[in-house]
């Protein structure tokens, strides 16, 4: 017997400004009356940025840290970093953000789409078969807080000489057996803009445990110079004479992620326990699945993927939750198609597709140095693991603050949904 309509109404996917208190006021109010937004000079600088630096470092488990203005902006400054451009290939999958195929893009580099696994990351085994002599770097991506097969993308770039960046946008704070999501490969890049576990409505930070890519990455997020101890540019550095994009991270921004930071455990183990207990209700139907995730402890949480025999059923599922009373507070956007997921397939990416530059004219596909990629394709078909998935997943958001009515209800719902779907379309033994 189905449940009447129960209205549950669900905050929107903004976990850390759902825990935003005091504290966040007082930090903000530290840096204002000190008159010094500027990380660098000011009438009483604070260091919010020095020491954001060094706590962020110190969570994740690496040497440095660099705090800068989006994680955008990240990606850009970690790429350039690592020497990309022109000639380059970068392996990238199919599952992202557009800023990551987009940072690509923008180096003047090509992008190569490589395919996922159970985990909606990476395959290892696809990314082997897609390396050849132009590809210099990979791009791992841990969409949603989930950390995919990355010891063993790990070994393939090392044994080929490759460059590994940890795309962490949606993944701060989430680990795998223990280890910090941004701490596997040679660099990682953050955001924390309003969607993220912890947030300042904007920023990003780049960890590495290598001096020279830091020392690079700093130049660059900067005026394009390495800076002494005193704070002034040197311009005698040979290695040091790069452009700057001015990406660097205000005080304002530091001060809010530190206090933030403090309160990551809290928010991911939150969304956590409650996506858990989702998973465990949802046992009873062995035609849905959910997300291969090999460390529940260490998942980020945010997300909940729901895997359907096929479309129409997975169709059958969102209207059916929002019939008995699931909705969120007005501008939400979940449970969402992953159809409907916009820029986070490859194949929804206009720019990509199409093959455009940001200038309009001599996309990277036409330089003469990417020759060898001018017929390369990115239209839908070109990664069949993802587009099978991406026809039949639904996409649910843990909020970071749930009262146990809420949770009672989401349960409710999902289960009286899942026993309708299972008596219409007899799926009782689609395994």
């Amino acid at each position: 017997m189905s449940s009447p309509n129960l209205q549950v109404l669900l905050p929107q996917e903004w976990p850390g400004a759902l825990y935003y208190d005091q504290d966040e006021l007082d930090a903000v109010t530290r840096v204002i009356k000190a008159r010094s937004p500027f990380r660098f000079y000011g009438e009483r600088p604070q260091q919010e940025a020095d020491q954001f630096e060094n706590e962020f470092a110190k969570h994740i488990g690496t040497e440095h840290c660099l705090g800068v203005s989006s994680g955008t902006a990240a990606l850009q400054i970690a790429l350039a970093a690592m020497g990309v451009g022109p000639g380059d290939e970068v392996l990238v999958p199919g599952y992202f953000w557009v800023s990551t195929v987009g940072a690509v893009v923008r180096s003047g580099a090509v992008p190569g789409l490589v395919d996922v696994d159970e985990s909606f990351s990476m395959d290892p085994l696809d990314l082997r078969s897609k390396i050849s002599e132009r590809t210099k770097a990979v791009i791992i991506v841990h969409m949603g807080g989930v950390i995919g097969q990355v010891e063993k993308i790990v070994d393939i770039c090392r044994d080929n000489g490759l460059f590994l960046l940890e795309d962490c946008a949606q993944a701060t704070g989430a680990g795998k057996f223990g280890k910090m999501a941004g701490s596997f490969g040679d660099m990682g890049i953050f955001s924390f803009q309003l969607n993220k576990n912890i947030t300042a409505g904007e920023g990003g930070a780049i960890v590495t445990n290598s001096r020279e890519l830091y020392n690079k990455s700093f130049a660059i997020h900067d005026l394009g110079y390495y800076r002494n101890e005193k704070g002034r540019l040197n311009f005698d550095d040979p290695d040091g004479q790069l452009w700057g994009i001015g990406s660097r991270m205000n005080e304002i921004t530091a001060a809010i992620m530190r206090v933030q930071l403090k309160k990551i455990d809290t928010i991911l183990g939150s969304m956590r326990e409650f996506k858990n207990e989702l998973k465990s209700e949802l046992k009873s139907w062995p035609w849905l699945k959910t997300r291969f995730v090999e460390d529940p402890e260490g998942d980020g949480g945010a997300f909940l993927k729901l895997i359907f025999p096929d479309r129409h059923i997975s169709i059958d599922f969102i209207e059916g939750i929002m019939k008995r009373g699931i909705s969120v507070k007005e501008g939400g956007g979940y449970p969402v198609h992953m159809t409907d997921w916009g820029l986070h397939i490859y194949s929804n990416i206009p720019s990509l597709v199409n093959k455009r530059s940001i200038c309009g004219h001599h996309p990277v596909w036409e330089l003469a140095e990417n020759s060898w990629a001018k017929e390369r394709e990115y239209s839908i078909g070109t990664l069949p693991v993802l587009d099978s998935y991406v026809e039949r997943t639904v996409i649910f958001c843990i909020a970071s603050r749930l009262e146990n009515e809420q949770k009672n209800g989401i349960k409710k719902v999902f289960t009286d949904t899942c026993e309708t779907i299972n008596n219409i379309h007899n799926l009782l033994d689609h395994g």
